[in-house]
């Protein structure tokens, strides 16, 4: 029998958290944004966790989020707005020239972000097969 890899509990629940946001399985609990940056600066004080990849993989989940049109609009725009911190870790950790080039692409994709309009429930019914 193969062996199974587990996740340690603070590193499943960071990825579970994610999960909650890029899904918006709890839209009218913006906490839930603030427990997965907890969680985050949990992982990279206390573990092996390279503290870039946290700080980035958190940045593009928030934007990721705040793109996706098939979302809650003030879920989308919280994501936005707290997706600031993550870029700021991304400055405070850039030390080589490539660091630096990667948190400078992403203040820009920040800056120049846009999002459209959400897709109403209507819309999204409308490609449903069941009627």
């Amino acid at each position: 029998m193969g062996t199974v890899l587990h996740e340690p509990p603070y590193l499943e629940n960071w990825r579970a958290l994610s999960l909650r946001i890029r899904c918006a399985l709890d839209p009218d609990e913006p906490r839930v944004i603030e427990h997965y940056l907890a969680e985050g600066r949990y992982l990279a004080r206390f573990t092996a966790t390279p503290q870039t990849l946290i700080a980035e993989s958190t940045f593009r989940l928030l934007v990721d989020t705040a793109r996706d049109t098939a979302l809650p609009w003030h879920w989308r725009c919280l994501c936005l707005d707290q997706a600031w911190r993550p870029l700021r870790d991304m400055q405070a950790l850039a030390h080589s020239s490539f660091q630096r080039q990667r948190w400078q692409a992403c203040s820009h994709q920040l800056a120049t972000c846009v999002l459209q309009p959400s897709i109403s429930l209507a819309e999204l019914m409308q490609g449903s097969t069941d009627e």
